[in-house]
């Protein structure tokens, strides 16, 4: 049943693409400008009351550029940062089904960006929470839960903006070596690798970041550069307010659950990154000619990248010599996958 309320939403969205075709023409009219230092970027950031979005928003409008952020109540983003200006437009972006979901929120959001200012340069999918626990303690509605707003929402976000993103860097010559719009996925280095008691959120960020790899292939030959974020430990309140747990509750995990409680609050207001500083990056990033795919985000991402890098190569070598061409046939050619 849910599955089919998701394809009905996605359905509805749709419709937004006749609407972005009349701003086209319009905007044409007008005579649009592509981004300058005189002409600033749009920004369409989810998740913007507090922590990391919040921070990027913040900067972004003290540099100039126009910032539609959303939260899933109107109230919480303007009581942050303020009421609809030139350069600032707040959104609500809620999960209820019965007032359309994700889908229909987000097509209702990017046509009020689009007629507002005529072109989407960055989209920021920060919005999302932790489900941490046992894999045995977390529930199946759980997790599927975890990945409406971790996974299903930045997916039907992405396809929603497309629809502004892609034929404007077409018409605007978007190549490889010429991008025009860019997604930020605010995946995480537990899409990298899996950290303890994190398995349902780490899930969530692996797909994540898979999705940003396949946008990647899908839209470079457009000029749309996706740029796969994955934080280390940032200091905000994502260890209290965005942060859930199994509901099930098994004796044998006991040891190993206070353990990480413990840890875990020894650590929430001391994470070494820093929010401004994530800010000043992807807004360094948003100018680049050529940004990177895989961005790492705090010396811990790096060194925790590095040792899951140098995991996997040791079981490549370990194994390579007898799992490797002695799996295949002995007629085989070179495969598709090769290069990737």
């Amino acid at each position: 049943m849910q599955r089919r309320k998701f394809l009905k939403t996605l359905a509805l969205s749709l419709t937004l693409g006749s609407t972005m075709s009349l701003a086209k023409e319009n905007s044409k009219q007008k005579g649009e400008k592509m981004p300058t230092k005189e002409n600033p970027q749009i920004w369409y950031i989810t998740g913007a009351s507090g922590g990391l979005g919040f921070a990027l928003a913040t900067y972004l409008l003290q540099k100039g550029d126009k910032v539609a952020a959303t939260s899933r109540r109107l109230s919480n983003i303007q009581d942050k940062l303020g009421k609809e200006n030139a350069n600032f437009l707040p959104l609500e972006l809620t999960f209820d089904s019965s007032k359309g979901g994700v889908s229909a929120k987000s097509a209702e959001n990017l046509e009020r960006i689009y007629q507002k200012w005529g072109r989407l340069d960055n989209l920021v999918n920060n919005a999302g929470y932790g489900l941490l626990g046992f894999v045995e303690e977390v529930s199946e509605k759980q997790l599927r839960e975890q990945f409406e707003v971790n996974v299903f929402a930045p997916y039907v976000l992405t396809q929603n903006a497309l629809k502004i993103m892609r034929p404007q860097a077409i018409k605007e010559g978007g190549d490889k070596q010429n991008i025009r719009a860019r997604i930020f996925n605010l995946s995480s280095i537990a899409g990298f690798r899996v950290s303890n008691v994190s398995t349902p959120y780490c899930m969530s960020k692996f797909a994540l970041s898979a999705l940003s790899e396949g946008l990647m292939l899908d839209l470079e030959d457009f000029g749309i550069a996706t740029i796969n974020v994955m934080p280390a430990g940032f200091r905000t309140e994502f260890l209290g307010t965005s942060m859930n747990f199994g509901t099930t509750k098994i004796p044998d995990y006991e040891d190993k659950r206070k353990a990480f409680l413990e840890k875990t609050a020894a650590y929430s207001g001391k994470q070494a990154g820093n929010p401004k500083k994530f800010a000043e990056i992807l807004y360094k990033i948003s100018r680049m000619k050529n940004p990177p795919f895989n961005l790492f985000m705090g010396n811990a991402a790096y060194e925790s990248a590095k040792n899951k890098i140098a995991f996997v190569q040791e079981d490549i070598r370990q194994t390579q010599a007898y799992a490797g061409k002695n799996a295949d046939f002995e007629d085989a050619g070179a495969s598709v996958f090769d290069k990737r």
